[in-house]
């Protein structure tokens, strides 16, 4: 065999090695009471304790890192170790990473508040007004698929608490969101969840959340995890760290394999 060739395979070999030896890295946005920062500064959550449950039933190590969504995103597409708490799976999204398993969902609503004299009862219908949601999230995605531009009726920012402050200063008339969060995020940014009312309900929107990881995650890996994550399940451990956090249990038709 020819030197180079030699090289370039015990290359290979090495850095395959060291990728699937590597510490990862799980990262999300600041989402009560999937994963964010407790009060002592350290990462917590429903889905951070599902991913520590996971790694203890494998002898993989990893980090914890909250962060914006948009750099979420850009740290994920880069570095492959890195691992999103959770991302919805979209048609657009699908080939471009790893889906390691389901791990909860998500409810979907155009939302106003409740003096609002705004007038829709269908999505088309807020194209009058001016409806925000997370930059970076599939929600942006699926509003600029739908016809909404940010220069005429569509506002994207990076944190929730802009995005309902906005809302409740009466910048915007509309926010797309999972509802399932709604009561947290208010109270997390000082507002009242009474003054807030469903408008329209989503049901053609994306449903479920999954462990999503960067494309060129070592394949053994991925599969460990998936394996550990589907255990969980299996055992009862994953029902108990959600009425841990006091969320809803998955029904049968809101997940595959929940």
């Amino acid at each position: 065999m020819h030197p180079r060739v030699v090289i370039i395979a015990f290359m290979l070999m090495f850095c395959t090695a060291v990728n699937a030896t590597s510490t990862l890295n799980f990262i999300a946005e600041d989402l009560h009471p999937y994963h964010f920062k407790n009060e002592s500064g350290q990462v917590d959550g429903a889905l951070v304790d599902l991913a520590k449950a996971v790694l203890k039933n494998t002898t993989l190590s990893a980090s914890f890192e909250i962060m914006p969504m948009a750099r979420a995103f850009h740290e994920l597409e880069s570095n492959p170790n890195t691992i999103l708490l959770s991302l919805l799976k979209t048609p657009t999204r699908t080939n471009n990473f790893k889906w390691l398993g389901d791990v909860y969902f998500t409810d979907a609503y155009v939302v106003s508040l409740k003096s609002s004299k705004a007038e829709a009862t269908h999505l088309n219908h807020t194209k009058f007004y001016k409806i925000g949601t997370i930059r970076g999230y599939s929600s942006a995605k699926y509003l600029q698929q739908m016809g909404f531009t940010e220069d005429k009726n569509l506002v994207l920012v990076s944190y929730y608490q802009q995005l309902w402050q906005m809302l409740y200063k009466k910048r915007i008339d509309f926010v797309l969101m999972n509802t399932l969060t709604l009561n947290n995020e208010l109270k997390m940014s000082g507002l009242d969840p009474s003054l807030i009312t469903k408008r329209i309900h989503l049901e053609d929107f994306p449903s479920t959340l999954y462990f999503a990881a960067n494309k060129m995650l070592d394949a053994q890996t991925a599969n460990t995890l998936s394996d550990a994550l589907e255990a969980i399940k299996q055992s009862g451990e994953y029902n108990a760290i959600l009425n841990k956090w006091q969320l809803p249990l998955p029904l049968p038709n809101t997940a595959n394999k929940l």
